[in-house]
């Protein structure tokens, strides 16, 4: 049966890992000092790679009193036995980063949750920067751009949606998304015979829209495409109505 690091018991195992919920900052007590982001250069993807897990403890059965009533091993303990508790796996944890993990025991792994910190900071510092390539290949600023956009951004395709409101009276906005390496990218109204009414040129990257005002088109039907870098990537139709 797979063992678990049990997060509740984090001040027991910190006695068995040196202390490890106390570490030392002093360098003088350090040597062979390196920044994790040049020893661990893919912090992030290790860092995603961790699989959580919510579990609960086994108090083992070890007699019965004169009633028949089972006693335990812990005793008097019970709401550390009946919550749901959080940590990970620690065959799994050792896989990933074995250098966290100690032998508690002959029997039992413990993993030192403290050590785990930088390297969760040395992710989040890895992810800002790659958001801040991203936004920069974007050509959006940091301003315009939420953190979950910008992960979201990482693969991100070139796509067209349709035109919203749509039936449309005066304004419509046409939303897309165009990839960090395209060139150029525009967006062509067509009437219904295939005839190009007016083009639009989309100066965003990631998730971006084109905004279309009716004051130069008649009443009816059209349809827009978006083209990127000499490529029809989708076509789709909107009316205007007066």
């Amino acid at each position: 049966m797979k063992r678990l690091v049990l997060v509740v018991l984090a001040a027991t195992l910190s006695v068995a890992m040196n202390a490890q919920l106390v570490s030392g900052g002093d360098n003088n007590q350090r040597t062979n000092v390196q920044s994790l982001s040049e020893t661990i250069p893919n912090t992030l993807e290790i860092v995603l790679g961790l699989n959580p897990v919510q579990y609960n403890l086994v108090n083992p059965k070890i007699d019965e009193d004169e009633n028949g009533n089972p006693i335990y091993l812990y005793q008097g303990d019970e709401e550390t036995f009946t919550h749901t508790h959080f940590g990970f796996v620690a065959e799994e944890f050792q896989d990933v980063l074995p250098n966290l993990i100690y032998h508690v025991s002959d029997s039992h792994l413990g993993i030192s949750i403290t050590e785990l910190i930088p390297v969760l900071v040395t992710a989040i510092q890895e992810l800002k920067a790659e958001l801040k390539e991203t936004r920069k290949a974007a050509g959006i600023g940091e301003e315009n751009v939420t953190p979950v956009d910008a992960i979201a951004m990482r693969g991100l395709k070139t796509e067209l949606f349709q035109n919203t409101p749509n039936p449309f009276t005066e304004n419509t906005v046409i939303p897309c998304s165009v990839a960090e390496g395209v060139a150029n990218a525009m967006i062509y109204i067509y009437d219904l015979s295939g005839k190009q009414i007016d083009q639009y040129l989309v100066e965003g990257r990631g998730k971006t829209s084109v905004t279309i005002s009716a004051r130069s088109l008649d009443a009816g039907m059209y349809l827009y495409s978006l083209i990127a870098d000499g490529n029809v990537v989708d076509t789709k139709r909107m009316i205007l109505t007066k």
